[in-house]
């Protein structure tokens, strides 16, 4: 399979990177609506360097942590979760595709991930595999597509080639669990405008286009409100599938 970005990518991603106060998690709204506290369930995260969704939804709901990442950063989940007086949380540092779960878990989630693989249908199912029965399957990726795109292609254009962007509308979740017992709970995009550069530096001519876009941003927002979700400048795509009983 395709990857479109490797090891020493995220490793360099998350090194030296600040810890970030639970309390500024995003998609917590999501959180608190389709999930539910209980100590007894488990939580598993693919892809959790950095670690702040995992000890999020460990601190909110009292959940039993697990999660996998490739990167040497992983530690900086362990790390987290000792800042803030977690229960020491299971960590996998292995590849995704060859990892073998010790047990289903209650939740799996993913953040950013599915996005850096060519085959997503192959990518979803595997998440899936993961989930137990009555189980809650999370999965969310940045929109790049629409008017994103654009914005993408002049100002972050390296960041963006590391991003299936074919993938990245709502059809592609509608078929990508097709024949397996999950029932979509939520499948939309994510508030009405968001914007974002991995690039430190911007040239003098691309300030203004920068600067451009957060205010074409802001007048949207407050033309239309925070959360009006549309395919054009979105920041991110959210699904949530509910495993059924056969």
């Amino acid at each position: 399979m395709k990857h479109y970005t490797d090891k020493k990518f995220w490793d360099n991603y998350f090194q030296g990177r600040t810890l970030r106060p639970l309390e500024q998690t995003p998609f917590a709204d999501i959180f608190a609506e389709y999930l539910t506290p209980n100590p007894t369930k488990h939580v598993f995260e693919v892809g959790c360097a950095g670690g702040i969704y995992l000890a999020y939804l460990a601190k909110t709901f009292g959940y039993h942590a697990s999660g996998i990442d490739f990167s040497d950063e992983i530690e900086q989940t362990r790390v987290l979760f000792e800042f803030h007086k977690l229960s020491e949380p299971t960590l996998y540092k292995e590849h995704f595709f060859s990892f073998h779960p010790p047990h289903l878990y209650d939740v799996v989630l993913s953040v950013g991930f599915v996005e850096h693989f060519e085959d997503f249908q192959n990518i979803v199912r595997r998440h899936a595999a993961l989930v137990a029965e009555n189980g809650t399957l999370i999965i969310t990726m940045p929109n790049f597509a629409g008017l994103q795109y654009a914005f993408h292609w002049f100002l972050d254009r390296d960041n963006l080639r590391k991003h299936n962007t074919r993938i990245m509308n709502l059809a592609s979740f509608k078929n990508a669990l097709t024949g397996l017992p999950f029932k979509i709970e939520y499948l939309d995009y994510y508030k009405t405008f968001g914007f974002w550069t991995e690039r430190k530096n911007l040239a003098f001519w691309e300030k203004p286009v920068f600067w451009g876009i957060r205010k074409l941003g802001k007048l949207l927002q407050v033309t239309l409100g925070y959360d009006h979700p549309n395919r054009w400048v979105s920041p991110h795509i959210v699904y949530i599938a509910k495993k059924v009983k056969i």
